[in-house]
């Protein structure tokens, strides 16, 4: 008998995180939920792995891997949900240690990820489906100068992704950027749906070859906005 197959996700909060969580558990996954409290997330259920991490720290995502793969199995899907931004009026008045943080939780954490988690998807059954997910917006093409931080995190990670497309195609590893839009491909904002990332990031998780990198989504579903 098949094992179950295991989500990490990579910053579980109560939006995306609680509802992924509730999404995948619900579709057979085992779950594992890492987050900076490391405390189970409130209406989720409670045989879910939930690990303290801290993403300002890069070295701490090998352990979270390892502890994963001791008590669930090595994952085949990982998403990275980790961010740090400082909202700022005048886009260069940002102190630079705060910037540098910024950058290390969403942009060198985001590679440790990526590192750890090819490395897991390495020790699975070549014909098993492995999908790593980081979840995006559209500051990667379109800058927000009082999001300054955020807009070069989300573009660094975006050329990441991309460039795990291709190194890793044709042997079964996806990579995808999800970038959640309204129907006229504006950015979603601040109104994020925890429920419509949960699905989408379930339809790809399902996908067996690799699908646009650059996966922008309305609701639940794939909209092609042409790179725009």
């Amino acid at each position: 008998m098949a094992s179950s197959p295991v989500l990490l996700l990579l910053g579980a909060g109560k939006n995306i995180g609680l509802h992924t969580a509730n999404l995948f558990s619900k579709n057979g996954y085992k779950v594992a939920l890492a987050s900076r409290s490391g405390l189970p997330l409130s209406e989720t259920k409670d045989d879910l792995l939930n690990i303290k991490a801290d993403f300002a720290d890069p070295s701490s995502l090998s352990t979270v891997f390892s502890e994963v793969k001791s008590k669930l199995g090595a994952p085949s899907v990982v998403i990275y949900n980790a961010y740090a931004y400082t909202f700022t009026p005048e886009p260069l008045s940002q102190p630079v240690p705060e910037f540098q943080n910024s950058m290390t939780v969403s942009i060198t954490s985001g590679y440790a990820a990526l590192k750890a988690a090819a490395e897991a998807f390495s020790t699975l059954p070549a014909d098993i489906t492995k999908t790593f997910i980081y979840t995006g917006n559209r500051l990667n093409i379109e800058p927000m100068p009082k999001l300054l931080d955020l807009g070069v995190g989300k573009a660094a990670s975006a050329h990441l992704i991309q460039a795990m497309s291709m190194v890793f195609q044709g042997e079964n590893s996806n990579f995808y950027y999800a970038d959640e839009r309204k129907a006229d491909g504006s950015p979603i904002g601040q109104i994020v749906g925890g429920q419509n990332h949960a699905e989408f990031f379930l339809k790809l998780a399902s996908e067996k070859t690799q699908g646009a990198w650059d996966a922008t989504f309305v609701g639940n579903e794939f909209v092609d906005f042409g790179g725009k």
